[in-house]
């Protein structure tokens, strides 16, 4: 789909971002097929599934905590310090890209050896007692907050500003526009999707209203 796509767009350019990756140029160089690709892939799953998922489960998370969704109808101020609950509680991003250990380490109990590949759950890290009291407990009104669902350091999610922008509008409008929003299937019914593991969400969320 994406080559036809890069194809499309290289002989009927439109004003959009692929036409212009498959047109940008630097001293004579650019983007060879497969990094163009990359890059296309690397937009729709960072640029879309994961902001969509940000919006469907934190959806679930106020419909599974209705004095918490009650408080934000009460007090939408209260909307941004709620999309960063949602995020942490139950965020859209769950394996980080893949460490290595540089030396035996122990965590949990649990022996990782030098040079053993790692996977390190943001879902996990954002569930830390010893950084967040409580912490399987959704509350819009937490603060500090210091999740890590965008990453951290130098790797920071660059679109963070835009997520959390599109999380704030779509959970407000949900919120304030379907007072009688409520899942239409028991929550351990959802199925959860399984074929990327970095990426966090539902397959589908049925709803009534």
């Amino acid at each position: 789909y994406m080559n036809q796509m890069a194809d499309d767009r290289q002989t009927h350019p439109q004003d959009d971002i692929i036409t212009a990756l498959v047109h940008a140029e630097e001293d004579g160089d650019k983007l060879n097929r497969m990094e163009l690709l990359s890059m296309l892939f690397l937009l729709l799953v960072a640029g879309h599934e994961t902001t969509v998922n940000l919006i469907g489960n934190g959806t679930l998370a106020l419909l599974q905590h209705p004095d918490q969704l009650e408080k934000l109808r009460q007090d939408p101020t209260l909307i941004r310090s709620a999309v960063e609950e949602m995020l942490r509680f139950n965020g859209p991003v769950d394996m980080t890209t893949n460490r290595w250990s540089f030396e035996d380490v122990e965590i949990g109990g649990v022996t990782i050896p030098q040079g053993e590949l790692v996977w390190a759950s943001l879902l996990a890290a954002n569930r830390d007692p010893a950084q967040f009291p409580d912490p399987d407990c959704f509350d819009i009104t937490r603060e500090p907050n210091k999740h890590i669902a965008f990453g951290n350091g130098i790797h920071y999610c660059v679109g963070a500003p835009l997520a959390r922008l599109e999380g704030t509008i779509a959970i407000q409008a949900l919120a304030q526009r379907l007072p009688q929003l409520a899942l239409d299937v028991p929550a351990d019914s959802l199925e959860w999707g399984t074929g990327i593991m970095i990426i966090h969400g539902m397959k589908a969320m049925p709803v009534r209203y």
